[in-house]
């Protein structure tokens, strides 16, 4: 046999070719799912371990702390008076979490240096303890602009700013404000850095909220059940009507020099609420008692469910997730409780009202993702 015909006879032909690539596509087109669901199961359970971490780190601050929460009404009380004293000294220094609803620099002080003023401390609570499934995030501006918005806003550089994302977990603020009895309160006073003197008012929801509690305060052995109370779960806050994604960077949170602010960066309301920017709905779909439910603004995301897809941010199917509705599991999220146990929570799972308020709460009905009675009180 000739060269010339072995050559011929090993050569494949254009049609074999073509099946040979077809077949690869098909393989791909079969196993790329299965590896893009792995890897998020991967990032999932990362994230889950962050969480437990922080579990440890609740542990340690409760014990130091006689079971006081990290928060506005404690840990944030130096935050406020800095503040609104324009100190900036005091807020450059590492033992004063860089906002008044910071519960995570308190409890993540014992294991690192965070960082030597406030833009660096928040680079680190994004860099160093972000969720792996929030990759590719960036923020397009921060909130509130100008230095007289925050008094060390040059600290703020454009290095600084191009690392920022948005932070991964929220605290349910319902578990850092006080009772509506002791709203209003002094519950610490301090001194401006010109030596005039700042009362530090109690925190509270407000009476008509969805939720709210007489007596509460923020302390762990107030809670009610540990296990069934979450500490932090994942979620994201900050959304503009534009789909931008802000950064609330004020000491004291919401519009700064006023008596109020609402979450800042690092709490929001709880996923019991239709209306959360993190984990509301869009209004008129159901909840999971078939109500049609109303978020407010249809303009703003937490009336459009747009919020969803990055606070439910695990699960395989969740880049095709639908965020006006509440029935669809594709997306779920990590929570923390406060007896430090870590569970994965699906869309409906996650809506149960005693997961979000302390035990005692006076839920109104119709303002929730389950119904409840008239003076319904949580368990």
């Amino acid at each position: 046999m000739s060269v010339i015909e072995r050559t011929k006879r090993r050569a494949f032909t254009l049609i074999e070719l073509l099946v040979v690539v077809a077949i690869i596509a098909l393989l791909i087109s079969i196993l790329l799912p299965s590896l893009t669901c792995a890897r998020e199961k991967a990032r999932a359970a990362k994230c889950g371990v962050q969480l437990k971490n922080f579990g440890t780190g609740f542990e340690t601050y409760f014990t130091e702390y006689d079971d006081w929460i990290p928060g506005i009404n404690t840990s944030g009380v130096a935050s406020y008076i800095a503040g609104r004293g324009q100190d900036v000294g005091a807020l450059r220094r590492q033992d004063v979490p860089v906002q008044t609803y910071d519960w995570m620099s308190p409890i993540l002080r014992y294991e690192t240096d965070l960082g030597n003023n406030r833009a660096e401390r928040f680079r680190t609570l994004i860099n160093e303890y972000g969720c792996p499934s929030f990759q590719g995030l960036t923020v397009d501006f921060l909130y509130p602009p100008g230095v007289s918005a925050s008094p060390d806003r040059a600290d703020f550089t454009d290095e600084i700013i191009s690392e920022y994302a948005p932070l991964s977990y929220l605290m349910p603020a319902q578990f850092q404000w006080w009772g509506t009895t002791l709203s209003g309160q002094i519950i610490a006073r301090g001194l401006t850095s010109m030596g005039r003197p700042i009362d530090v008012p109690a925190e509270s929801a407000g009476s008509d909220w969805e939720a709210s509690h007489e007596t509460y305060r923020s302390k762990r052995d107030q809670v009610g059940p540990a296990a069934r109370k979450i500490a932090a779960a994942d979620g994201m806050r900050y959304l503009t009507a534009d789909d931008n994604i802000d950064f609330d960077i004020a000491p004291h949170a919401g519009f700064y020099g006023q008596a109020t602010g609402l979450f800042g960066a690092f709490c929001s309301s709880g996923g019991w609420w239709c209306g959360s920017q993190a984990y509301g709905v869009k209004s008129g779909s159901a909840n999971w008692d078939g109500t049609p439910v109303s978020s407010g603004n249809e303009d703003w995301p937490a009336a459009q469910g747009r919020g969803l897809i990055w606070s439910y941010r695990h699960g395989c199917g969740r880049g095709a997730r639908v965020t006006e509705g509440v029935r669809d599991n594709s997306g779920e999220i990590n929570a923390l409780f406060f007896d430090g146990h870590v569970a994965r929570l699906d869309d409906h799972a996650s809506r149960r009202i005693e997961f979000w308020y302390p035990t005692g709460s006076i839920a109104h009905p119709g303002e929730g993702l389950t119904d409840v009675p008239d003076n319904y009180e949580v368990p």
